[in-house]
């Protein structure tokens, strides 16, 4: 395993969201440098998210960057062909580059991490596990 340190590391990996009105399978970017997983509203509609009443306005790593969040979903998910053992919470936006991205609030605790050398997510141990301290 190739370990980075100092800067954020990017990669495209096959995930499924089953939600409360559907499921969907789309290939998803796995951000190191993303503090909170994302999904594209478009993808949202289909698993049934929870619209905010007014959008909330987030700031971007790049400068002069905003996104508005509209809503969030919650889903289960399936990373690679594993599945997690407990729910998350995505928060829902529009106009990303990938319709799901997963951020190091999914990749930390199940300690998924980024193979540079295949250039795709896998994980440290399988079946993965959350630890409660």
């Amino acid at each position: 395993m190739d370990i980075v340190d100092c800067m954020a590391v990017r990669v495209l990996g096959r995930v499924a969201l089953l939600g409360s009105r559907g499921c969907v399978e789309e290939v998803a970017l796995f951000d190191t440098g993303a503090s909170k997983s994302f999904v594209d509203i478009s993808a949202a509609e289909k698993l049934g998210y929870v619209r905010y009443e007014a959008p909330k306005e987030v700031l971007l790593a790049v400068k002069n960057y905003r996104a508005l969040i509209v809503g969030e979903v919650t889903v289960g998910v399936v990373v690679e062909g594993v599945k997690l053992p407990i729910s998350h919470v995505f928060g829902v936006t529009e106009g990303l580059r990938h319709p799901v991205v997963i951020g190091m609030d999914i990749m930390e605790p199940y300690e998924i991490y980024i193979d540079i050398k295949e250039g795709k997510p896998k994980f440290k141990r399988i079946p993965p596990t959350i630890e409660l301290i």
